[in-house]
Formats: structure tokens, C-alpha cells, sequence
């Protein structure tokens, strides 16, 4: 019963904390997978008997585990994308605030700056 409630508090935790920190759709969206996995956790609560059932709690564990470790990897995956974009955005400001207007270039066809960019 400990163990299911430990696990369900874990799980509850990696779940807010994708939901705050995420900063992408479907980094929040998956968050609901260890939301729902604390729910099932609380739910259950005491109904498997550790010394019973020993190879179902190794399972059970190791999916735990699983579901940490790919939150993790969305986390990691969701900070990264952010910083790329970050570092993009202050890549085109640089050039917007020190290029003459008719001078940038995007693509094929050279356009007006604008020096409002995002």
C-alpha cells in the first residue's frame, strides 16, 4: 500500500510538473498518461499484495519506470525545442535591428524588414 501510494505521489508530481514547465502541446498532452496512472494508482490502493504477487509487482514497477523515464525524454526533447527557438528568434532580432531595411533576405526573395519581429 505504501508503494502504490509513493508511485501514485511520483507519478501526480512528473504530471504537474510536464503540465507547468511544458511549453509545447503535445508535451502537455502527454502528461495525462502519469496523471492517469497516479489516478489508477490511488484507485487500486492496497488491492495487490506485494508477497503474492511478486513477478505482477515487478511489472507494475518497471512500467512505472517506463512512463518516468519517456516523461523525462518529452521533458528534455520540450526544453531543447525551446532554446532552439529562443536562439532563432534572437538570431532574426539581431539581424532586423542591424540590417539596412531593404537588405534582408529570405529565402529566394528579398523582403522590407520589419522591425517588430517576434
Amino acid at each position: 500500500m505504501v508503494l502504490s501510494i509513493l508511485a501514485a505521489a511520483v507519478l501526480a508530481a512528473t504530471g504537474c510538473y510536464m503540465i507547468i514547465n511544458g511549453r509545447y502541446a503535445a508535451t502537455r498532452r502527454m502528461s495525462w498518461i502519469p496523471l492517469a496512472m497516479a489516478a489508477m494508482e490511488l484507485a487500486m490502493c492496497g488491492a495487490l499484495d506485494l508477497t503474492a504477487y511478486p513477478l505482477l509487482t515487478a511489472i507494475l514497477m518497471l512500467c512505472r519506470v517506463t512512463v518516468l523515464f519517456c516523461c523525462h525524454r518529452v521533458l528534455k526533447r520540450d526544453a531543447a525545442m525551446e532554446r532552439n527557438r529562443r536562439r532563432r528568434r534572437a538570431v532574426w532580432r539581431h539581424i532586423a535591428a542591424t540590417a539596412p531595411e531593404a537588405c534582408i533576405v529570405t529565402g529566394t526573395a528579398t523582403r522590407v524588414a520589419s522591425r517588430h519581429i517576434a
